[in-house]
């Protein structure tokens, strides 16, 4: 009986175990039941659309944490969709996009593992995929131009009519004076971090945030209201205002590295209520975040010339992965087909998304000890600049 089991279990979880894909740029992807969209691009911008999904099937029951939100951010699937258009229009290249497709009520992909999923295997299995893909467009990225942003696109309810950029800094810290804020306390907490370091610029925190040069800037100028901005600085007490939540932490540069992560929280009315709104916010964002990164990262006119991948048929292709014996008792052997950078990043962690390992490989041949998990459901993460994928096994 022990002997079918496992024999079931191998048929069960083999997938996992035998992984080759080809992303090319400009083409659709998708998750596990077609839960999450991937886009693959070839330019130094990711965008992630958490909240906007309408997907509510009966094999995933409604989360059901301690305060859990449910509302629907109204549009944004929509308005990401656009964003992606006009960014393809004006600069000829492809964002990375990805989208869950799911309603929040089902999953929360701005949430970690336990309150995004609530314990549900298929949201689970979703949370997975839209961070794997988040992955792929970051060493892509990487791999490609070094540096670049990620934006978390959302929608506010709040009564104001402006959008709300958030770098993790709170509303008491932007009312801030200048000389305060561009301490390393708060820039060290920021999700701008790498390029308040090292910007074309030469601008500070306080500058990057609501100088002349901002990001809020560059969209005041384009008439839509933006807070933090040189034109509105900071958020004041009695207003609501979003800072920024998980993706933003995970995926900025207050963790290390030369992405940069902003939080945008949409106004409904003027941006995301109708085609022709979410077209105007879309084409206006189209040139500012070339501007910005031009400003910023690389130079006036980089984009206009140097899109990295600007072949449409352009494929990222990650590694095979093999991991042997199946089930997992006492060690994990791993074969990885060579590739051009032999330097991995491995971490299992366990079904609550707790990472209990953790280690860097230079081989394409190793062997990993975890005699000392106990019995259960684990995830392994093999990550370099050429793959970054999620392997489920059972100890």
């Amino acid at each position: 009986m022990k002997l079918k089991f496992s024999y079931f279990v191998f048929l069960l979880i083999l997938p996992y175990f035998l992984f080759s894909q080809e992303y090319i740029t400009g083409k659709t992807y998708f998750g596990e039941n077609n839960y999450i969209e991937y886009q693959a691009g070839n330019l130094p911008i990711i965008i992630s659309a958490p909240h906007g999904g309408y997907l509510t099937p009966d094999s995933i029951p409604d989360r059901d944490c301690t305060g859990c939100v449910y509302v629907q951010d109204a549009y944004t699937q929509e308005l990401i969709r656009q964003i992606s258009n006009a960014i393809y229009e004006r600069i000829g290249c492809y964002p990375h996009i990805i989208i869950n497709l799911l309603h929040r009520r089902k999953l929360d992909a701005n949430r970690d593992l336990l309150e995004a999923a609530d314990g549900n295997a298929i949201a689970e299995k979703a949370w997975y995929d839209y961070h794997k893909f988040i992955g792929i467009a970051r060493d892509t990225l990487l791999k490609y131009y070094g540096k670049g942003i990620y934006i978390d696109l959302h929608g506010h309810g709040h009564s104001i009519l402006r959008l709300e950029l958030g770098y993790l800094l709170s509303k008491s810290n932007l009312q801030l004076p200048n000389s305060v804020l561009n301490q390393n306390t708060y820039i060290q907490k920021s999700s701008i971090k790498n390029i308040v370091r090292n910007n074309l610029s030469n601008s500070d925190l306080a500058g990057l945030i609501r100088g002349s040069k901002s990001l809020g800037e560059l969209f005041e100028k384009e008439n839509f209201p933006a807070v933090p901005s040189f034109t509105q600085p900071y958020p004041k007490d009695s207003e609501k205002y979003f800072q920024g939540g998980y993706n933003t932490k995970r995926y900025g540069s207050n963790n290390g590295g030369s992405i940069d992560a902003i939080q945008i929280e949409c106004n409904r009315k003027g941006v995301r209520d109708s085609y022709e709104n979410r077209e105007a916010f879309s084409k206006a964002l189209a040139g500012i975040l070339k501007e910005y990164l031009e400003l910023h990262y690389f130079g006036e006119g980089f984009l206009d010339n140097n899109c990295l991948l600007n072949a449409t048929n352009n494929i990222i292709k990650a590694p095979v992965v093999k991991i042997f014996p199946i089930p997992v008792r006492n060690k994990i052997n791993i074969e990885l087909t060579p590739d051009d950078n032999a330097f991995y990043f491995i971490s299992i962690s366990n079904y609550l998304g707790q990472i209990v390992y953790k280690g860097y490989y230079t081989q394409y041949h190793f062997t990993i000890p975890v005699d000392f998990l106990s019995g259960g459901l684990f995830f392994l993460n093999i990550r370099n600049s050429n793959l970054n994928q999620t392997i489920k096994f059972i100890k």
